[in-house]
């Protein structure tokens, strides 16, 4: 990868060693920017190697959080928590950080651009049929959502900066554990279909959500809370077919009522490793399929920037799969 010229602005990435935030510094990388990544002393540099990238870790003090900030144009805030104990353990990983981050924002003269990566998990579940929309009032139902609802809550008129907040749906993609289990099953020729819950959802691949982010970077009419979804929404049946496709094999479904889910997820370790074997999605966010939607509309982020997703569900899933494959994974 080219290296970027000494005068290109500067991007800040936190959670630049995850899953998101690493496809996050790519597309800085290729739009020309310089990229500083705040890690941990603890963290996996493996989609950093490589890569022309400065690796800072700010630590706890403000102090840190200034040099990390310094001289930066922009700041897209990747980091958070997205399994914890409690809804304490969310604050602690989606509030108090970024509240420190932004406050230590404005502090850096030089910054004029702050994106934060939300959740339609902040927006909460849609009705059938309408996608929510980011005129629609939040109702999330989760203390994951409820955590970066009030992280979103920070960002006010009175900053010295440019902000915007990008709320993805569910995300897939090379990089990502989280469909794991979905795609090991699906090589064993099998999927699962919840009935009496979630029948429509938005789920985007991972780059498409890193071009989005960077695009509202760019765009310096861009401004406030952007949802990133294609426009097509999806149901069990077109999960299935996009696994048969990327798998080359015949999946099955089996329907699991959502009620047997999560009364299995709430029945201890044992309760949990059965709601592993027959959940689409890992034990913790079973309750999630609850609800009849999971849709969002990203026409404000189309009309506003240039942003358009890559990938519809058949390409993205054929690259992840080849990707878990090369990586081992399965």
């Amino acid at each position: 990868m080219t290296s970027p010229a000494a005068n290109a602005p500067l991007a800040v990435v936190t959670g630049a060693t995850g899953f998101l935030g690493s496809h996050v510094v790519d597309a800085l990388l290729e739009g020309g920017w310089r990229v500083r990544a705040a890690v941990r002393p603890t963290s996996d540099l493996r989609w950093l190697q490589g890569k022309p990238v400065r690796t800072v870790v700010p630590g706890e003090t403000d102090d840190g959080l200034d040099r990390l900030l310094a001289e930066a144009a922009a700041v897209v805030h990747c980091a958070g928590a997205i399994n914890a104990p409690d809804a304490a353990g969310y604050r602690a990983g989606n509030v108090e950080p970024t509240r420190r981050l932004i406050a230590a924002a404005c502090r850096a003269s030089e910054l004029r651009a702050f994106v934060y990566v939300s959740s339609l998990a902040a927006a909460g579940p849609a009705v059938p049929g309408r996608p929510r929309a980011e005129t629609d009032p939040p109702a999330p139902i989760s203390a994951y959502g409820r955590s970066k609802l009030e992280a979103e809550t920070l960002f006010g008129t009175q900053l010295p900066f440019r902000w915007a907040i990008l709320r993805p749906p569910a995300l897939y993609g090379p990089r990502d554990r989280a469909f794991v289990r979905l795609f090991a099953w699906a090589r064993r020729g099998w999927t699962v279909r919840a009935v009496g819950g979630l029948r429509e959802m938005s789920l985007l691949d991972g780059r498409d959500c890193a071009a989005a982010a960077v695009a509202l970077v760019k765009t310096p009419t861009a401004h406030g809370v952007y949802f990133a979804a294609d426009e097509r929404r999806l149901n069990w049946h077109d999960l299935a077919e996009a696994l048969r496709q990327a798998t080359q094999r015949p999946v099955r479904a089996l329907v699991a009522p959502v009620g047997v889910l999560r009364l299995l997820a709430g029945r201890g370790e044992s309760g949990r490793r059965a709601a592993a074997r027959w959940s689409l999605l890992d034990p913790e966010v079973v309750a999630r399929l609850a609800p009849a939607a999971w849709t969002c509309d990203g026409a404000r982020l189309r009309q506003d920037t240039a942003w358009r997703p890559q990938r519809d569900l058949a390409r993205g899933f054929r690259e992840t799969w080849a990707f878990y494959l090369d990586a081992g994974w399965i």
